[in-house]
């Protein structure tokens, strides 16, 4: 309903009246509810402007990559689990030893979550199998992230 809204939205004012036989008072009532769907989710307007995403194809490729990996990623039995307790949020290839893993054991010691590190010498075709080939390298459920990554913006990941 809202699509068919939508197109007669960008007819112009004389040919939605000729369109559907309105009055102008039903005119002036049409472009009123347009109006109040447009205020209530301006994001129609983007989706529209913007077109199709780019990046499509990508994402959704990035998508099935940790869907197939899920298991081994995530697994809340793995040998290495960064924080005390809480679910696994995220996995991470970086050396055990390194500075990342420790910043990342009080990041999620602090928020309550497991991290499971993945050191990339024991990983390598995990990584490859996920088009990994930087360390650190972040996999939420539904991201990867290439690079370091700071606490701030590792929240924002987590909430999405």
């Amino acid at each position: 309903m809202r699509g068919f809204v939508l197109a007669l939205a960008a007819l112009p004012g004389a040919a939605i009246g000729d369109v559907l036989g309105l009055t102008p008072a039903d005119r002036a009532a049409f472009g009123a509810e347009v109006r109040a769907l447009l205020l209530d989710e301006p994001e129609i307007v983007a989706r529209a402007l913007r077109g199709p995403d780019p990046y499509a194809a990508e994402i959704a490729s990035d998508l099935a990559l940790i869907a197939d990996h899920a298991g081994r990623l995530f697994d809340p039995g793995a040998t290495n689990l960064l924080g005390d307790t809480g679910p696994v949020a995220l996995a991470v290839f970086a050396p055990p030893d390194s500075a990342t893993a420790a910043r990342l054991d009080d990041f999620a010691r602090d928020r309550g979550l497991r991290i499971a590190l993945h050191p990339p010498a024991q990983n390598a075709e995990l990584m490859a199998a996920l088009t990994l080939d930087t360390v650190p390298s972040y996999v939420f459920p539904r991201l990867m992230v290439r690079g370091a990554v700071p606490p701030a913006v590792l929240d924002r990941y987590l909430a999405q």
